[in-house]
């Protein structure tokens, strides 16, 4: 089974629909939809959620869309550990705190992280998937 730890605007595009979710971080919600992946959410990607969809007007009911998410089969939220902040040495190549927390999580999960992020990309920290 395939693993896959989301960042904010791949779980965002996703549940909206949009074309602008990348074609292979598509391919790998849909392989967990199919039964075929996990894709792990970090918590710090839930509260960057809640807060990217107020910025934006609010098109998702977040407190239905976070209850499919749970109920789902496909979606496990992970939590932040102190030691994925101790280990933010490892990750200076990604200058943003956030990113540094999924990046960490990816990293502890063995998991590919769904990012379009070009800092995280760069990094070569973890193995990435988008296009």
């Amino acid at each position: 089974m395939n693993r896959y730890v989301t960042d904010t605007h791949a779980l965002y595009w996703y549940l909206i629909g949009s074309s602008r979710l990348g074609a292979r971080a598509k391919e790998a919600f849909d392989e967990g939809v199919g039964g075929e992946a996990v894709i792990y959410i970090p918590v710090i990607v839930l509260a960057e959620l809640y807060f990217l969809n107020e910025k934006v007007g609010r098109p998702l009911d977040f407190t239905f869309e976070y209850r499919q998410l749970v109920n789902s089969g496909q979606f496990v939220f992970v939590s932040l550990y102190p030691e994925d902040v101790v280990n933010f040495d490892e990750d200076t190549a990604v200058p943003e705190m956030h990113d540094r927390m999924i990046v960490g999580v990816a990293r502890r999960l063995n998991a590919v992280c769904l990012t379009r992020d070009v800092a995280v990309i760069a990094s070569e920290q973890v193995p990435t998937q988008w296009d």
